[in-house]
């Protein structure tokens, strides 16, 4: 999940934006699924898209539920935002994103940092863990991560399926 606090919505920051963030810190996406703002139709990121191989999915204007995860996001942002008391919400994203990247999903016992990145984020509690994991020893080490890649790819694809 990706956050990136714009000046405004034209179609040039939006481009920027994605390719100053999004491309920066992950692959090129196979798809793009937009609302259909005018940002988003533009020839400028009709072009951008073309040039890297990307398809555009437009989801029904008006119709939340055609982007239910986008919309889910939205109001746990917007809810996490409100929490803080500070009025510039651009200053508070990371540390918002940093919770919500960081908390155990449930349904598939994982976070969204050990799905992207393979293990979970260091977060400053960590500091004060006695229950570190001996990486003395690599052979050991390198199973421990194949076994914890092997469960979240099997508990994400067993949700993905209900």
């Amino acid at each position: 999940m990706e956050v990136i606090p714009t000046a405004d919505m034209t179609a040039e920051t939006v481009c920027r934006a994605l390719l100053s963030v999004w491309l920066s810190r992950f692959v090129c996406p196979a798809i793009i699924a937009t609302d259909q703002g005018t940002n988003f139709e533009s020839s400028l990121f009709r072009q951008l898209s073309n040039i890297l191989g990307t398809n555009r999915i437009r989801c029904c204007a008006y119709l939340p539920k055609t982007n239910g995860l986008f919309e889910r996001l939205h109001r746990h942002l917007k809810s996490a935002i409100k929490a803080h008391e500070n009025s510039k919400w651009s200053e508070i994203i990371p540390i918002v994103l940093l919770g919500m990247r960081s908390a155990v999903k449930k349904h598939i016992n994982a976070n969204c940092a050990e799905l992207v990145n393979g293990s979970s984020l260091r977060l400053p509690s960590d500091l004060f863990s006695t229950n570190k994991i001996n990486t003395n020893c690599i052979q050991t080490y390198v199973s421990f991560l194949r076994e914890k890649m092997s469960a979240l790819t099997t508990n994400t694809y067993i949700c993905s399926l209900k």
